[in-house]
């Protein structure tokens, strides 16, 4: 009998056709030790439910802090940073009483049974390429969880898609490879103190587990495109070299975007964009030719 594991879910995105071929469910676990200083997923960071506030929604009937049994509401607290996130428990009673919508949680918990049943029912829609995708937040922090998903879906007949930084156990790594058809591996930085400035922690135990990703499964690398932190000619051309070492054809190249200012502000924190500038086209193109001057294949956006 099937062990049912649990794990905090941030979203599910079914019909995505950019996290890997064909029609995918896109499940985007929480929990990640990477502290990347762009990134559009901060509600992740944490294997937490956390409180999101939806400022424009708030009509400050005041349900929300009669409620509330720490008192870490309150309408003299500046919008959109309303709540005293260090004295609130996240006891959520404040949810509840918001007629409006505008207090929301942000995670929910799902036992391997039940996120199986959602991927179940897209099914029919997977075709011969399309599957299911888990990313994060970092899928790796909720590796048991993930292999067992991955099982269930191969004894099944349906494509599995792991889309990770590559930090975490290697051991439980090679297990879920098993199991694994894809990996899109997220590659931030190749200088290893810069990879730190900018991530939180070092790329030595990414790169000892992108051997064994390359080695084991077919891998594109995903690149995020940051303005002044790894756009350089000099690291991209480390991303290159990198690549071909390692047997990878394809490179999609992610430009910054600030789809996730929203959430910060929903969380009560400050959108980190503004400290980036926008890469201009020149800049881009120039990324793109070095890496097909290696013969790599390079696109803007994920390129299935």
């Amino acid at each position: 009998m099937a062990v049912s594991l649990t794990a905090l879910v941030s979203e599910i995105t079914n019909f995505s056709t950019r996290d890997g071929p064909g029609i995918r469910t896109s499940v985007f676990l929480k929990g990640c030790p990477l502290r990347c200083k762009w990134c559009s997923n901060p509600e992740t960071f944490e294997k937490k439910q956390m409180l999101y506030y939806m400022a424009n929604r708030c009509r400050r009937c005041g349900a929300c802090e009669a409620v509330c049994p720490q008192k870490a509401i309150s309408s003299q607290y500046a919008s959109p940073f309303r709540i005293n996130r260090k004295q609130c428990d996240r006891c959520m009673l404040c949810v509840d009483a918001c007629l409006y919508n505008a207090l929301q949680i942000s995670g929910e918990w799902y036992t391997t049974d039940q996120l199986m049943k959602v991927i179940e029912r897209d099914k029919c829609f997977y075709g011969k390429d399309g599957g299911v995708t888990i990313s994060g937040g970092e899928p790796l922090s909720n590796g048991e969880f993930v292999l067992e998903i991955f099982k269930r879906c191969k004894a099944q007949g349906i494509g599995t898609v792991l889309d990770t930084t590559g930090y975490g156990d290697s051991g439980l790594l090679e297990k879920i490879l098993a199991y694994t058809d894809l990996v899109l591996l997220d590659i931030k930085h190749m200088d290893p103190v810069l990879h730190k400035k900018w991530t939180g922690v070092s790329n030595e135990l990414i790169q000892k587990n992108a051997k064994i990703i390359t080695s084991t499964v077919e891998t594109r690398i995903s690149l995020p495109l940051i303005a002044d932190v790894n756009s350089d000619p000099e690291n991209i051309h480390a991303t290159a070299k990198f690549a071909v070492a390692h047997g990878i054809q394809h490179i999609d190249i992610n430009p910054l975007h600030t789809l996730g200012a929203g959430k910060y502000h929903y969380l009560g924190k400050r959108s980190p964009y503004g400290r980036f500038r926008t890469l201009e086209k020149p800049e881009l193109d120039e990324v793109a030719e070095i890496f097909h001057s290696y013969g790599l294949q390079a696109g803007f956006g994920r390129m299935m």
